[in-house]
């Protein structure tokens, strides 16, 4: 078999159903199987839809393990030489699979490869990044993210038109990847329950001599975060939790140090800033979430 799509759920059934029906609708032409792990979703309306779509394996777990460990297990049970890692809220609109799949296997140093993301309403979004460093921990920090994800568009991507670009990492939300080469690299690190997972994964392809591809000239529309934005406070820690992970793994004593510094004022900085910025239970859920975080860094 050529292709296992990898999809994760909770609590999305809805997006599910949408996403399993566009990529029948455009993936043609290659031998190919659906693996869907449901992470215990509270709402199981995941059931209705399992029965709706024979011809896919649905995999119910008992517990929440997390969205990496879950694609993980997906990976274990999967056939296909390649896997597509496809969210939940996303929706295939064009093959961009047989493309990158082409541009694999005529590229030994291709290790993870994925379209470009964008929002329902057309808009770019950003879904690739540099290896992750100071200057990038910083901006995440203090805000000024947007500025700098930009500059890296508009010097960096632009130049290479629509040809496929090396980048440092790649969001998960739709990757395709050599499953040698996901096994290889042990996966996604169990450490991260959300969030990071699949930076990790990708500096662990480049350790391994690979490199990372964005092809701007296919897309994919992603909604982004839709089964998280039931509780901020969750999404809120959890990037919080795997920055901290990934600091210990790939960051030396000093800039960890720095970077953990950089954090906190940046947990600080939001504390001051959400009550003006979100409200109601979004304002609420999110302070919660920036309290925990910063229990976490202070070690109170």
């Amino acid at each position: 078999m050529k292709l296992s799509v990898i999809i994760v759920n909770y609590n999305v059934a809805g997006d599910v159903d949408i996403c399993l029906s566009s990529i029948s609708r455009v993936l043609k032409g290659i031998d190919y199987e659906i693996i869907v792990i449901d992470n215990n979703s509270t709402d199981r309306d995941i059931e209705k839809v399992s029965e709706k779509h024979k011809g896919i394996r649905f995999e119910f777990l008992k517990d929440n393990i997390g969205f990496g460990s879950a694609n993980n297990y997906g990976a274990g049970i999967s056939r296909g030489e390649y896997i597509l890692l496809l969210n939940p809220d996303t929706i295939v609109t064009e093959d961009f699979i047989n493309p990158i799949i082409d541009f694999i296997e005529k590229n030994n140093e291709a290790g993870a490869c994925g379209p470009m993301l964008k929002y329902p309403d057309g808009r770019y979004q950003y879904s690739c990044g540099p290896q992750m460093g100071l200057l990038y921990e910083t901006a995440e920090a203090l805000m000024f993210i947007k500025l700098f994800r930009y500059i890296f568009r508009r010097f960096y991507l632009n130049r290479y038109a629509d040809n496929p670009v090396k980048v440092g990492w790649l969001s998960a939300a739709c990757m395709i990847i050599k499953k040698d080469v996901f096994t290889k690299t042990g996966g996604f690190d169990k450490d991260y329950f959300l969030n990071y997972e699949d930076i990790d994964l990708c500096r662990k392809i480049n350790e391994m001599g690979l490199e990372n591809y964005y092809f701007p000239a296919y897309s994919c529309i992603h909604s982004d975060h839709s089964s998280q934005k039931k509780n901020y406070e969750v999404l809120v820690f959890s990037r919080y939790q795997s920055r901290r992970i990934f600091s210990r793994k790939y960051y030396g004593f000093f800039k960890r140090l720095c970077i953990n510094m950089i954090h906190l004022s940046g947990i600080i900085l939001r504390l001051a800033v959400t009550g003006i910025m979100y409200k109601n239970t979004e304002r609420k859920q999110r302070m919660k979430g920036y309290i925990k975080s910063l229990k976490l860094y202070t070690g109170v």
